[in-house]
């Protein structure tokens, strides 16, 4: 297995959890070399902004990289600074991904929906009624 790291990551294609293409690796942080990669700086193809990602998070396939996190939580991430970013960017993006579930799950399955497939109108009864007795 190949050791991830910063010169690996550069160029590489970055994907959202529906597999649309959100944009590419430009940088990461910590980037001297020396520490453990935390964040993916991602500019995106849509907007031309850069956004961090935690690589964690990421799976690496062929020249692309997998986020488990929808197009419209990537945008919805802090801005990083152009060029070098600022000294605050990787903490307040680290915040803002603690709290993000992957895939969008609000948005894909809401709260009122429950894990058995059904919908709470549609919920079969566990019991069928018994048929009444008829007087002959």
């Amino acid at each position: 297995m190949q050791r991830v790291t910063r010169r690996n990551l550069l160029g590489l294609q970055v994907q959202d959890c529906n597999g649309e293409d959100i944009g590419r690796v430009v940088d990461t942080w910590p980037d001297d070399g020396g520490w453990e990669l935390e964040m993916v700086v991602v500019r995106l193809s849509r907007f031309g902004e850069r956004r961090m990602l935690p690589a964690d998070s990421m799976i690496a396939f062929g020249r692309a990289l997998l986020s488990p996190y929808t197009r419209m939580q990537i945008e919805d991430a802090p801005v990083t600074g152009e060029g070098v970013h600022r000294a605050d960017d990787p903490y307040r993006a680290l915040a803002y991904w603690r709290w993000e579930e992957p895939g969008g799950v609000d948005i894909v399955t809401p709260q009122w929906r429950r894990s058995s497939g059904f919908f709470a109108m549609e919920r079969p009864s566990p019991t069928s009624p018994s048929p009444t007795p008829t007087a002959s």
